[in-house]
């Protein structure tokens, strides 16, 4: 009994560390420290309200949407990594996970976050390279099409999954992070599918353009 209890803990004490450092680096709004530092805003009291790239390109142009890009995609990239160091890949998947949560879901900022888009690329990338990167080339093509940012984030997130489920059969934890991953994303853009169905959802463009 002792010995399985010994098992248990540990893993706990290896697993705990990555979900609370994935939520953290998450709670690191680019968007947010941007709009403050340079606007002397805040970017989520303008546009859809979200605190992510494609806001900040509608509020503030894509100079500021491409740093915010970057920004979110490092810090999902470094909880991977973090992740990787204490617990191994799953590790990694699961620190990376949060990061998403963390960043759609900010405690440190009224739980007024992002879409997950960008970080979910990231750690798709890192964690499936050829994967991510046919599922984000073909949304992109999708994207110079309809101009539609909603649907390239949809379409490049269902893709990566599907391409886990024929490619990577074998890493069982790897699907479940594509599969939530995806669902986060889809859950994120509830009201842009809203809009899709509807017709009424923008092309992505500067404010005022």
């Amino acid at each position: 009994m002792t010995f399985f209890t010994g098992i248990f803990a540990f893993q706990l004490w290896t697993v705990l560390p990555c979900i609370v450092i994935g939520y953290l680096l998450g709670n690191i709004q680019t968007a947010v420290i941007v709009s403050r530092a340079y606007y002397h805003d805040d970017v989520r009291n303008h546009g859809s309200g979200n605190a992510g790239s494609t806001n900040m390109v509608r509020v503030y142009g894509y100079g500021p949407g491409a740093i915010t890009f970057a920004g979110d995609s490092i810090k999902a990239l470094l909880g991977v990594l973090a992740g990787q160091l204490l617990c191994g890949q799953v590790g990694g998947y699961l620190a990376g996970f949060f990061v998403v949560v963390g960043h759609c879901w900010p405690m440190f900022l009224g739980f007024r976050g992002g879409k997950g888009v960008a970080s979910s690329y990231a750690i798709a990338i890192l964690s499936f390279p050829l994967g991510a990167l046919a599922a984000i080339a073909i949304g992109g093509a999708i994207l110079l099409i309809n101009k539609k940012m909603s649907i390239m984030s949809l379409a490049a997130m269902l893709l990566f999954f599907i391409a886990t489920l024929v490619f990577q059969l074998h890493n069982l934890p790897l699907i479940v992070l594509a599969g939530l991953l995806t669902i986060v994303v889809f859950v994120r853009h509830a009201e842009n599918i809203q809009r899709l169905i509807h017709g009424e959802e923008q092309r992505l463009r500067k404010e005022g353009m």
